[in-house]
């Protein structure tokens, strides 16, 4: 498995933040935040190998976020927002990927300056064997309606625009064809899940162009290409 093969995280493991489980970082709207440098993250156990994400909005520049798990291990990672100012019709990622040593149920998450993060992902994640082929869109939609008026004017009601991501499983085996199906009972239109096509990538714009922690616009189907072989298409829109 390449190192930069795309990266789906399905099941997110926070229960509190702050140690309340109300938090406004703990739902799903891009409109409600959480504002500090520092906070205290406790969730369900985990172990192996793990994504600590954070939704940010209204951010420019670079930011660097500090991860300290239980086990007393401190992983750093920065991030840079040049020229992509979150808030209006889209969030920005911080993404920091790494190896806990052992169960752990509690972080603490820092951040080099102030921010406002609409939401905290953290669990384990999934890659395929093979990564996307080439074609992956991303774009916005825009709900702006138009309507001509008697007048010869053209009237536009203006509505938000959203983030949309979409790719191609080419070629997947028999145990990613699994998981991609555990995602369709699972997860279906409700529940949303963090993809990164190019995780890690050494283009922060690149990776940060091609995240998205959103819900799927249709389950996919899965196809049976060849003997031992499947593929699928994946279409997201973030929250």
């Amino acid at each position: 498995m390449a190192r930069n093969n795309l990266r789906i995280l399905l099941n997110n493991a926070v229960t509190q933040v702050g140690g309340s489980s109300t938090a406004n970082s703990l739902n799903d709207y891009k409109s409600q935040y959480d504002t500090g440098t520092s906070f205290t993250i406790t969730t369900t156990s985990l172990t192996g190998t793990i994504a600590v994400i954070a939704m940010l909005t209204e951010t420019t520049g670079s930011i660097t976020m500090t991860v300290t798990g239980q086990t007393g291990v401190t992983e750093s990672t920065t991030s840079s927002f040049t020229g992509q100012t979150a808030g209006y019709g889209g969030g920005k990622y911080i993404v920091k990927y790494y190896t806990l040593g052992s169960a752990t149920t509690s972080f603490t998450v820092t951040f080099s300056s102030s921010v406002k993060v609409s939401r905290f992902i953290i669990g384990n994640y999934w890659s395929p064997k093979y990564n996307t082929n080439y074609g992956v869109q991303v774009g916005y939609d825009d709900a702006t309606s138009f309507e001509r008026l008697q007048s010869g004017d053209l009237y536009a009601t203006l509505a938000p625009r959203n983030k949309t991501l979409q790719f191609d499983l080419q070629y997947m085996d028999e145990s990613d064809k699994f998981y991609l199906f555990d995602i369709v009972k699972s997860v279906g239109k409700t529940k949303p899940i963090f993809v990164s096509v190019f995780p890690e990538d050494s283009d922060q714009q690149k990776e940060q162009m091609y995240s998205i922690y959103g819900r799927l616009t249709t389950p996919p189907n899965i196809s049976y290409v060849m003997y031992s072989m499947y593929s699928s298409s994946l279409q997201l829109e973030e929250v």
